[in-house]
């Protein structure tokens, strides 16, 4: 279960849960941040940080891109790439679709042509990598290294092939 997931069922149990005559206290966003443990965000960036990218081979969907954790990477065909421009900028998509950011645009990507690598400036300011112009993402369900459980999402998010295109086998 996703901690966006376990999140939403610990305000949903906690509203449930208390008898309608007895009044019971309000949690303070700490606390149930606290219980719900880490949620997804924008991955962090520290200065200096260099964005790491490879080519990995998903027995799903062939050959994508995965960040430095092995975690495969997406693009939405709602985003712009001329010029490149993320529409995930809410906290409602960022919280599903972290964005891969890159401090001062910088990217190690050996196995990929570095004339597709670059990035595009958010509205926070921050620096999300693209590729081929596409703005490029994690997905939070999927649980481990080589999951590719956001390609196809609502038929406008896919996993990313070495070329910048959407991962077909």
């Amino acid at each position: 279960m996703s901690r966006f997931a376990v999140f939403a069922l610990v305000l949903v149990l906690g509203a449930c849960s208390a008898p309608p005559e007895e009044t019971q206290e309000t949690a303070t966003l700490e606390e149930l941040e606290a219980a719900a443990g880490p949620v997804a965000g924008p991955t962090p960036v520290l200065p200096g940080d260099i964005a790491k990218l490879q080519v990995e081979q998903s027995p799903a969907v062939g050959p994508v891109v995965a960040d430095r954790e092995h975690y495969t990477l997406y693009f939405s065909t709602q985003d712009s790439t001329n010029p490149p421009k993320s529409t995930c900028v809410e906290a409602e998509c960022t919280l599903v679709w972290p964005p891969l950011l890159a401090a001062g645009g910088n990217i190690e990507a050996p196995g990929l042509d570095k004339a597709l690598l670059g990035t595009v400036k958010r509205p926070d300011g921050l620096e999300q990598v693209t590729i081929a112009g596409r703005p490029v993402y994690r997905y939070v369900d999927d649980e481990q290294a080589g999951d590719t459980a956001g390609h196809g999402k609502d038929d406008r998010w896919f996993a990313i092939a070495p070329n910048g295109t959407k991962a077909t086998r």
